[in-house]
């Protein structure tokens, strides 16, 4: 009997490419989600970067035949081609070939202070022009971005109205907030002229729509991108301080931590993320999640996974693949911003740990 083998092709160089690349990119969204709801339960933050990456492959063939004969065979009366010849029951050839492959990569810790620095202190306002006609809706960026409004009247009186959902006095935030977006809140760039002379572009925050004699909210004139001379404002100095990165997911922490509430409050956004998809469509989809900044589903097993992580009491949390808002594209946005953070020096030097 000879039995037949079947050839074990290799993976070529770029389908291995293919697999470490959606590796890592799971490992980036994963790490990204960790460290909100790591967030939401006040752990500390912690983030890994993979500086080198290795692959390695072996392909091992054997060749294997055998003969067996009958039990009555007579060497020494037959001779050796007596034995083959006469008592030969099967003869057996079994090539095999065997194919292994993997990664060696080294992950290094970015608890350090080059890091750090850079990860807490506020992000400038000259950061936001990168995002300027970026994918990522200006409203989402905002909602993000923004720590607080600070209204400040002429009586020297103080209001601050946090942007935290878990704080009483979010439902004012949100309030102002969504009337500055009706009148065009925007981030840009703008020219100082002074003489014949142009100063270099000053990034700024400011309403687009100057006040009307019934809007529901005047400040005064540094409040606004252009001053219009029929325009009515106020006295009332508005102040709006941003955020670092780390107090992002610090506050998407509190997004996470609300909407699992037994009572959840749910942040969203003013328009749905697929509204101009949904008039391209013949079935409509029936979302209920569509305008929400962040879904996650705490120990449920049943769904397909965006990201996934676990917590230190064994409880899983998800971000769906399916109707899960804008989550997809604040993971994304986030990680942009992880990518300004890594300054040079911010992560450690190899070998750090070395996994294979």
């Amino acid at each position: 009997m000879i039995s037949g083998c079947s050839t074990i092709l290799p993976p070529t160089f770029e389908e291995q490419s293919a697999t470490y690349n959606r590796t890592m990119e799971q490992y980036q969204i994963n790490q990204i989600f960790t460290n909100i709801i790591r967030a939401s339960e006040d752990r500390p933050i912690a983030f890994n970067d993979i500086p080198s990456v290795l692959g390695n492959a072996n392909t091992t063939t054997t060749v294997a035949p055998g003969l067996n004969f009958g039990a009555d065979g007579d060497l020494w009366s037959g001779g050796l081609f007596g034995i083959i010849g006469n008592n030969l029951e099967s003869a057996t050839f079994n090539p095999s070939q065997m194919y292994s492959e993997g990664f060696t990569f080294t992950q290094s810790s970015m608890d350090n202070a080059t890091f750090w620095n850079e990860f807490m202190t506020k992000i400038p306002m000259k950061k936001l022009v990168y995002f300027r006609g970026n994918n990522i809706p200006e409203e989402l960026i905002l909602k993000l971005l923004i720590d607080e409004f600070v209204i400040e009247k002429a009586s020297g009186e103080i209001t601050v109205l946090e942007n935290d959902p878990s704080k009483p006095s979010y439902l004012a935030f949100e309030k102002l907030f969504k009337f500055l977006i009706k009148n065009k809140l925007t981030f840009g760039s703008q020219e100082n002229k002074k003489g014949n002379k142009v100063e270099k572009e000053k990034a700024t925050l400011c309403i687009s729509d100057s006040p009307k004699a019934n809007s529901q909210y005047k400040f005064n004139t540094n409040a606004y991108c252009n001053i219009q001379k029929e325009a009515i404002y106020n006295s009332d100095k508005l102040f709006i301080p941003l955020r670092s990165v780390k107090n992002i997911f610090d506050y998407l922490g509190a997004v996470a931590a609300v909407q699992l509430w037994d009572e959840p409050i749910y942040v969203e956004l003013s328009s749905s993320i697929d509204t101009y998809k949904q008039t391209r469509t013949k079935k409509k989809d029936t979302r209920k999640n569509a305008t929400k900044l962040l879904v996650v589903e705490r120990n449920s097993i049943f769904e397909d996974k965006f990201a996934y992580t676990e917590d230190l009491y064994g409880n899983t949390f998800i971000i769906p693949a399916i109707d899960a808002g804008y989550s997809q594209k604040v993971i994304a946005f986030l990680s942009e911003l992880l990518i300004l953070t890594k300054i040079p020096g911010s992560t450690a030097p190899q070998p750090g740990v070395l996994l294979q």
